[in-house]
């Protein structure tokens, strides 16, 4: 029997000599930067989707008035001057891009609690003597003769002691004109401070308010001087006039401020954004509950002091109705 190969005198194995061509790598290369710059892409549209669905994923505040501001403000970033209007009584709105930091400055609350009685009594007295007229934002006798009466009496009495006044500037004494200038300045404040006083002939609702007999409680004084510092707000707020209210039971008016972080739509991107305020105010009376609105919006002024807290009874407005 022929013996066979010896395997320690056979040849080697053929070795893998396989080497891969310059272009190979390269297109391996280019592969390999086309996933990761798909990836960083990708990462980065996630990242930016993430920073504008931010504001949207923070928790929703629990307190009532925090969510109608965010609501208001939301709406004004957006150009919805619609839903702003549906959480407002404004007709005007500041033009913002984005809000920030929202949040209700308590140090300002103001509750008014107390009963309508009072106010629903005046009401029907001013409804009974006077008419509102709308273009003048005052109320006029519905008897106008009475008030003319009386003016032409004042006037006739003034008439008969002018004479008199006359008589002794006519003397050339001095005694007698200064006499007859002290004279005529007592009657002329005095028709000034009676028969043609504004609130007799063309009262306002703070002149009635203030002039109202029995004198209103300290509270209904509170809310009706409220009303008379700017009663278009009030109008849009009930959607009727107050002075129609006739309600004898209990109110609740309440008013509170928010402070916001604002960007303006017109500013550049690097500008620092700027404070805004908000005041905003629910009224409840029976069936009527107004709930919360925002009734003004003002940006305060780089270093402007925060505004004190309100007084128990508001400031009277200059131009009442």
């Amino acid at each position: 029997m022929k013996p066979g190969p010896d395997p320690a005198s056979a040849a080697p194995a053929a070795e893998n000599v396989f080497v891969p061509s310059a272009e190979a790598e390269t297109r391996r290369s280019t592969r390999r930067w086309w996933i990761l710059g798909g990836l960083a892409a990708l990462l980065l549209i996630a990242g930016m989707g993430l920073l504008v669905a931010l504001p949207l994923l923070r928790p929703r505040s629990t307190d009532a008035v925090e969510r109608v501001a965010e609501s208001f403000l939301a709406a004004l970033a957006r150009e919805d001057h619609a839903a702003a209007q549906r959480v407002s009584t404004l007709e005007e709105f500041p033009a913002i891009r984005a809000a920030e930091r929202i949040a209700r400055d308590r140090g300002v609350n103001r509750v008014t609690r107390g009963s309508f009685a009072p106010l629903a009594a005046l009401h029907r007295r001013i409804d009974a003597e006077y008419e509102f007229d709308a273009g003048a934002k005052r109320f006029v006798p519905r008897n106008a003769l009475g008030p003319a009466a009386e003016t032409l009496d004042a006037l006739q009495s003034a008439r008969g002691k002018s004479a008199l006044v006359a008589k002794k500037i006519e003397s050339g004494s001095p005694d007698d004109l200064f006499d007859a200038a002290e004279q005529l300045g007592k009657m002329m404040a005095n028709l000034a401070d009676t028969t043609l006083t504004p609130k007799r002939i063309v009262p306002t609702y703070q002149m009635l308010v203030d002039d109202a007999r029995p004198p209103l409680s300290a509270e209904a004084r509170t809310l009706a001087l409220a009303v008379a510092a700017d009663p278009e707000t009030w109008d849009r707020l009930l959607k009727r006039p107050f002075a129609r209210l006739r309600a004898d039971g209990p109110f609740i008016l309440e008013r509170a401020e928010v402070t916001a972080l604002v960007r303006d739509r017109l500013a550049s991107s690097g500008d620092p954004p700027s404070r805004m305020r908000l005041e905003l105010v629910r009224f409840r009376l029976e069936g009527i509950d107004t709930g919360w609105k925002v009734v003004a919006a003002r940006r305060e002024l780089p270093g402007e002091a925060k505004p004190p807290a309100p007084a128990a009874s508001p400031t009277p407005s200059q131009n009442p109705r």
